[in-house]
């Protein structure tokens, strides 16, 4: 018994590792693929560069779809070798995550391994904590729904907004930690920031990373940014970016609510096995309108959002400062001027810019393509896959009894 689970965990070892490694060379391989167009790009102006990068981008979002279509295939082909499945999944997801590390030094050579370690590592567990949540719920969810599956879907999406919201995160002010000088200049900013907007953040966030990046937490009252976004700007323009992201700080209730709508209609797919088997496929359609009527719903909402912290920041602090700070912020990420569609949250930056009054020193960039060609092909592999593994059915399907029962009649001449 004893030789029989010792062989058990080492097949499930060797499938995660084997799993883990291909997923990890697929991802390096198309990723190198997709950047071939941007690395030839280089002495170009940075905005063709970003224009070039944002279709080898979305290349990663399309391994995402196809690991995710790929393990809820292979959880859903035979549940009882759960344990063969969960490793299949597990080593997939951390064979595309160790995949990405060369795509990220590649666009940002700053990147060390272990600065790329702990943000992937934060990340991976925001993220795969909100849909291995959904997911478990939706695992568990039977036909029939009762009050013990209520309760544990409210139990779920409680877990699911904690994390979202990032309310947990003033937990991490209980380690202690080094102050950087960094961090003195900011809360410095951020005091004379707030005796003008007459509004004080609850909790500030510092983070050392290669990302320039400043955000807001609005159901925390906080206010998050890194070391690089203080590296490229200078006083004047970091007091502007923290008028903007004040101007979040202040929105209502209802706004705040909105934000969360993209989880509470993702979380109502959890309800997808009893919907089925209750109303059926036209169930099944009205429930995916859910989250997309949810989320169209929250970006609309968001959009008005910037487009009035925008105003915030040009109205609070100098107009020139805030434009070539924005400009800084994209060209430092390597983020386009002009993205893909009119309908991301975030207006134009070349809007922006002249928004605020300054006409940029080049001509509008032209919209980014809508993803590299390596990402096409690897959206078909787990739906060729899919079909594949379909067509096989009804072969390897028995005979009917009375099929089986029926003598077969053979022509004899």
């Amino acid at each position: 018994m004893l030789f029989r689970f010792d062989a058990r965990m080492d097949l499930k070892w060797q499938i995660f590792l084997c799993t883990a490694a291909g997923m990890a060379l697929l991802t390096t391989v198309v990723m190198h693929l997709a950047l071939i167009p941007w690395r030839r790009s280089a002495g170009c102006h940075w905005t063709e560069r970003a224009r070039l990068l944002w279709p080898a981008r979305r290349v990663s979002v399309a391994l995402v779809f196809a690991c995710s279509l790929s393990g809820g295939f292979l959880g859903g082909v035979d549940r009882a070798s759960w344990l063969v499945n969960s490793c299949s999944v597990a080593g997939l997801v951390c064979g595309f995550l160790a995949g990405t590390f060369f795509f990220t030094r590649a666009i940002e050579p700053r990147y060390r391994f272990l600065t790329w370690l702990g943000e992937t590592f934060w990340m991976a567990l925001v993220q795969f904590g909100i849909y291995g949540i959904l997911l478990g719920l939706m695992w568990s969810m039977p036909n029939a729904v009762g009050p013990a599956e209520w309760l544990r879907f409210a139990v779920g999406l409680v877990g699911v907004l904690v994390i979202a919201t990032g309310v947990w995160l003033p937990l991490l002010k209980l380690f202690p930690h080094k102050r950087k000088p960094e961090e003195e200049r900011l809360e410095a900013l951020v005091r004379e920031v707030s005796v003008q907007t007459g509004l004080t953040p609850r909790w500030i966030f510092f983070s050392k990373s290669p990302k320039a990046f400043a955000g807001a937490l609005v159901h925390l009252r906080s206010l998050v940014l890194t070391s690089r976004l203080m590296e490229i700007l200078n006083d004047e323009e970091l007091r502007a970016v923290l008028h903007h992201e004040v101007a979040h700080l202040r929105e209502g209730f209802g706004v705040k609510l909105s934000r969360l709508l993209p989880i509470v209609g993702i979380s109502a797919l959890a309800f997808m096995n009893p919907v089925e088997h209750v109303y059926g496929l036209n169930g099944i359609v009205l429930l995916f309108l859910c989250p997309v009527l949810c989320a169209r719903l929250a970006r609309a909402i968001a959009r008005r959002m910037e487009h009035r912290a925008d105003d915030a920041a040009i109205q609070g602090a100098d107009p020139v400062q805030y434009a070539r700070a924005l400009e800084k912020l994209y060209e430092a990420n390597q983020m386009p001027a002009v993205m893909r569609s009119n309908s991301m949250v975030h207006p134009h930056l070349y809007d922006r810019m002249l928004a605020a009054g300054v006409t940029p020193d080049y001509a509008r960039p032209e919209r980014p393509g809508i993803m590299a060609w390596p990402g096409w092909v690897v959206l078909l592999m787990p739906v060729a896959m899919m079909v594949l593994m379909l067509t096989q059915i009804p072969t390897n399907a028995p005979r009917s009894s009375k099929a089986r029962a029926e003598p077969r009649l053979e022509n004899h001449r």
